[in-house]
């Protein structure tokens, strides 16, 4: 389940971060509709409770997975909130690159393909790959409350087997395990991002 939507925030993620990036009204496909739409989403996503997101995407899991419940139908909504979550993360990060990373690569004769992956990603890396990792942080924890929909997950785990059946130390052991996770993804996340930092 985590596995699947960390997959397309990442994919998925990425690519509509660039086109919001690209499309912004100072954008090089400078496109206000499109943009105000996609922007849009992203913000109404990303401002709805996970728990009532939940809830609401239930019609959405049935129709794309054929049924609302279970570990494969919560794949949908994780994915939903990761992809909206690394998008606005990448157009920010995009945002921070000096702008006159377009003129050094038109003056060397790079396409637009070549701008966005040669120049644009590669300055922007160091940054994509924290943002990333924060996502990932995001998405375990909006994991834990999966359960709502029979999803599993280490938080239904911890409620149901530790908290509902009065076994606190089942429940701190999972609590220790997402923190010990959280932090080995913060701490490699980092080093991966001071070797591609290149100021």
């Amino acid at each position: 389940m985590l596995a699947a939507a960390l997959f397309f925030a990442l994919v998925l993620g990425l690519v509509l971060g660039i086109l919001i990036f690209a499309t912004r009204p100072s954008g090089l496909w400078h496109n206000r509709p499109l943009y105000a739409v996609l922007s849009g989403l992203i913000n109404i996503t990303r401002s709805v409770p996970f728990i009532l997101f939940i809830i609401v995407m239930i019609p959405v899991n049935r129709a794309i997975m054929g049924t609302g419940f279970g570990v494969n139908a919560s794949k949908v909504p994780l994915s939903i909130i990761g992809i909206a979550l690394f998008a606005r993360f990448t157009e920010q990060n995009l945002l921070d690159v000096d702008r006159s990373i377009y003129e050094t690569s038109y003056a060397l004769g790079a396409s637009t393909l070549q701008y966005f992956w040669h120049f644009l990603l590669k300055e922007a890396r160091s940054g994509l790959i924290l943002s990333f990792t924060s996502t990932a942080i995001s998405l375990i924890s909006y994991s834990t409350v999966m359960g709502v929909i029979g999803g599993g997950g280490l938080g239904y785990l911890a409620i149901s087997e530790g908290y509902n059946n009065f076994n606190y130390e089942l429940m701190w052991m999972i609590i220790l395990a997402i923190v010990i996770m959280v932090q080995l993804i913060q701490t490699a996340g980092s080093l991966v991002a001071r070797i591609f930092d290149k100021r």
